[in-house]
């Protein structure tokens, strides 16, 4: 069977009218549309679906590259009775699929699409790739609060158990999990594949000229809660403004003025000067070559070890440096050996000292294309897009 013949089943729980599905799953399938026939299903929520607009854009990207799209819907509603139905949708929609249509390869993007495998499998002979995209159900005790102890947490164990053993090839974040996998699951390092989260540099680049730029402005990017410790962030600005009183934070995220400031109080910044913003992910360039750095910290713990949020290389794309915790050993590689940035502990308060050297490292005139060339080298939708289509053509 030729390369172009082979047919691939792809299922993301993400939906492609969300930004995450369209940037981290659509553009990829985009690219290896010219290779394989490609059937994608996704699990799209009630209020993306009533954009119309955005529906018949993703609609006809498909049908330019020859995707068939098939989409259900994810209900939100917190009864029992909706979420069966996603569970049931999950389970047997692809089972329909399967019925249909003669799939070579199904790839699943995270665990929920992995309910429907042991019956497929069962049923149906195919290769399967399970691209992890972390440990969900350990995020879900990190940064959620499940029980170990609890029948869900202890069920998806299981599935995360079955999937890997049952899988011909793992996809994940980090070589830090990829090698924990290797180790805990007796997965052979030729089967596990470290595929970073995509850029697409058309979207995330560089400003045509530089700004100019009045001051310190640093930036935040996402949520504040959840996977990240927000009160030590605000912390390393209360250090920052011993130093240069003139720093100005951009905010950029969901939360409200009324949820940050309760954290500005609380942490002695109820005078800080900033800005807080919403944007769709066209105007998100726009924003974050205004900042001259962007700044986070993530929580501790073991999920942690397979993360790489999106707006690593996002922020590196459009030439602005990274300052953040040591989460795990990927990203002190990225940040220290790159040269893209600085880690800091967030423990130690943050010295004069150093605040003088990060100053010169981010106001350097070559700060900007070295972040842009080191997020096209590990970032870049292109060298992702090569890697799973080498996969596919592999298993």
């Amino acid at each position: 069977m030729s390369n172009t013949q082979k047919r691939i089943l792809y299922i993301s729980p993400d939906g492609m009218l969300e930004p995450l599905g369209d940037s981290q799953v659509l553009k990829y399938l985009e690219k290896l549309s010219a290779n394989f026939s490609i059937i994608l299903v996704s699990y799209e929520k009630s209020f993306d679906l009533s954009n119309l607009r955005k529906l018949e854009e993703i609609k006809s990207r498909c049908k330019a590259s020859n995707i068939e799209w098939k989409y259900k819907k994810y209900r939100q509603e917190i009864f029992i009775a909706s979420q069966a139905f996603n569970i049931l949708n999950f389970i047997f929609f692809p089972l329909f699929v399967m019925m249909r249509h003669k799939i070579s390869l199904i790839h699943i993007r995270s665990y929920m699409p992995g309910l429907c495998i042991p019956l497929l499998s069962i049923i149906f002979r195919f290769k399967f790739i399970f691209d992890m995209r972390g440990f969900w159900a350990d995020e879900k005790h990190d940064r959620l609060g499940w029980k170990k102890e609890s029948a869900k947490y202890i069920f998806f164990k299981k599935l995360e158990k079955y999937l890997l053993k049952r899988a011909d090839a793992i996809v994940t974040l980090t070589h830090g999990s990829k090698k924990y996998i290797n180790q805990h699951f007796k997965k052979p390092l030729w089967q596990i594949f470290v595929i970073r989260t995509c850029v697409d540099f058309k979207e995330f680049k560089l400003p045509n000229k530089p700004l100019e730029k009045n001051g310190l402005v640093i930036g935040y990017l996402g949520t504040i809660d959840t996977a990240y410790d927000f009160d030590k962030f605000l912390l390393l600005i209360k250090d920052l403004r011993k130093y240069n009183d003139s720093i100005e934070i951009h905010f950029l995220t969901k939360a409200s003025r009324s949820q940050i400031e309760p954290y500005l109080i609380k942490n002695g910044l109820a005078d800080l000067k900033y800005s807080n913003q919403y944007l769709g992910r066209d105007e998100l360039s726009e924003a974050i070559v205004k900042f001259d750095i962007l700044a986070f910290c993530l929580k501790s713990n073991f999920s942690i070890l397979a993360s790489m949020p999106t707006k690593i290389g996002e922020s590196l794309a459009c030439g602005i440096p990274i300052l953040c915790n040591p989460f795990n050993e990927d990203i002190v590689q990225i940040i220290e050996h790159g040269r893209v940035g600085e880690i800091y502990d967030f423990i130690e308060p943050f010295s004069q000292e150093r605040y003088e050297k990060l100053l010169i490292k981010i106001k350097s005139n070559t700060i900007s294309d070295l972040c842009n060339e080191f997020s096209r080298k590990e970032f870049s939708l292109e060298s992702g897009a090569l890697s799973y289509k080498e996969i596919y053509q592999s298993i």
